[in-house]
């Protein structure tokens, strides 16, 4: 198979004479949204293959744009535009914007578009090589500040725009959010069902953010759970009923070939990984009637067990530095959540709000913990501090479990189920952002289930 490979390097124009990049700074303040208009140059042409190509990379960045609700799309005089909710707009668009040819090589006429209460311009810029790949050529500019956010220059075979558009719009989405990482390019692990209510197929699957590119990674014929990404490049964990014992696999990408790595045959949840020790993951298993968490060695096939309370200690996860392990137990007043330190010592309760906490993930920066609650017959998914401070519930739904974060720790991803009856009781995924509240339902095939969804 041929692989094709988009070239990506920083433009130095004539006209840039700042080198630092600036922000276009927002703060969100009780789930305001930030009222910012990005304005969208250089992206229509008379050449049909050209204004086809140059279309298609503009539809994408606009359709992963509008996945975070920062932006209303709008369509103005063959270019696009792209405005803030709630801003409204003092003038003429036609009359104030369009009469400015702007160019990669050009500097916009910075009070005339903050008059517009524009905050940011792209300028695009579109040809082709020799061989036939696309060259793109990406300015985006911050007009309150006067100068240029980034600069970049793109060359891809029409196999790979999705990817280009993808990294351009996480360029975008980086400068307005202020976030260090993008999500559009990143890859979603779930665990799709199928089948009637008595006979369920479950499938690992893996897919692009955007629900393109879905593969499906196992057959079906046995049970499988709450599969990971691992700490090495093209490889997930999973939980398989193998041989009618629950034991966690390693799964290669490139030829499905999968192979055991360890686990009980009490296991009930499948792994964390030490952060420090790709070799080291987190299980909860049954032994002798009772539920406790270990760590697993799995090049040695050998397991510590860190919990020793008789009560149901289980969903263990490793906080970003490997030194405290977040984990639900029933010890104290009903299920709640725990901090202990890597060796089992110390342990600490740290939820204190009525109902049943489980499944703390630690986000990437180890300022929050997602947890999954249930209350009053109804699930929730929520976040907290490490020392259970600032609870806070994002979600509220008939059923809802499984959360994970995404690679910037922005959003949390997972399965939720709308009511008992039809449509609404198959699973599906959802994405939230944490700091909006923001809401939206990842693609993924109709009439089919999703749950145990993993992000990186």
């Amino acid at each position: 198979m041929k692989i094709y490979k988009i070239f990506l390097f920083s433009i130095l124009l004539s006209a840039l004479t700042n080198q630092a990049f600036a922000t276009v700074s927002f703060s969100v303040k009780n789930e305001e949204i930030p009222k910012t208009k990005i304005l969208f140059f250089g992206f229509d042409y008379a050449d049909p293959r050209l204004k086809s190509d140059a279309f298609e990379i503009l539809e994408r960045i606009r359709k992963n744009l509008k996945t975070t609700d920062l932006f209303e799309i709008v369509k103005q005089s063959g270019q696009m535009e792209i405005v803030m909710p709630n801003h409204v707009i003092s003038g003429s668009l036609n009359e104030n914007l369009v009469q400015q040819n702007l160019t990669v090589e050009s500097i916009p006429n910075f009070e005339k578009y903050e008059k517009t209460g524009t905050g940011a311009i792209v300028i695009g810029q579109f040809n082709y090589d020799q061989t036939g790949n696309l060259e793109v050529r990406i300015r985006m500019w911050d007009v309150l500040d006067q100068r240029q956010l980034f600069g970049k220059f793109y060359t891809s075979s029409k196999d790979n725009y999705r990817k280009m558009a993808n990294i351009i719009s996480n360029e975008i989405f980086k400068v307005i959010s202020g976030e260090k990482v993008g999500h559009f390019t990143s890859q979603i692990l779930y665990a799709s069902e199928s089948g009637s209510a008595g006979k369920r197929i479950k499938k690992i699957n893996l897919m692009d953010f955007d629900g393109e590119n879905r593969r499906v990674l196992t057959d079906g014929r046995e049970l499988v759970l709450t599969p990971i990404f691992s700490k090495k490049p093209d490889e997930i964990f999973y939980l398989r009923y193998f041989e009618n014992r629950p034991q966690i696999f390693a799964l290669d990408l490139k030829n499905l070939r999968s192979k055991k790595i360890g686990g009980f045959r009490g296991t009930t949840f499948a792994a964390s990984i030490n952060p420090r020790d790709q070799n080291l993951i987190l299980i909860s298993a049954i032994s002798d009637g009772n539920s406790d968490i270990y760590e697993l060695n799995i090049a040695t096939n050998v397991a510590k067990r860190l919990t020793k309370s008789p009560s149901i200690d289980t969903t263990a996860s490793y906080s970003p530095d490997g030194k405290s392990i977040a984990f639900s137990s029933d010890r104290d007043s009903g299920q709640q959540i725990y901090l202990m330190d890597e060796m089992g010592s110390s342990v600490k309760k740290i939820s204190a709000g009525v109902g049943s906490y489980s499944k703390p993930v630690w986000s990437p920066d180890g300022k929050l913990i997602a947890f999954t609650k249930i209350k009053g017959g109804q699930f929730f998914i929520g976040v907290m501090t490490p020392n259970g401070n600032g609870e806070k519930l994002l979600v509220s739904a008939y059923s809802a479990e499984g959360a994970k974060w995404s690679p910037n720790g922005r959003y949390l991803i997972y399965s939720k189920k709308k009511g008992s009856y039809g449509q609404d009781s198959i699973p599906r995924l959802y994405i939230i952002d944490i700091i909006t509240g923001f809401e939206f339902e990842v693609p993924t095939p109709a009439g089919e289930g999703a749950t145990d969804p993993d992000w990186a």
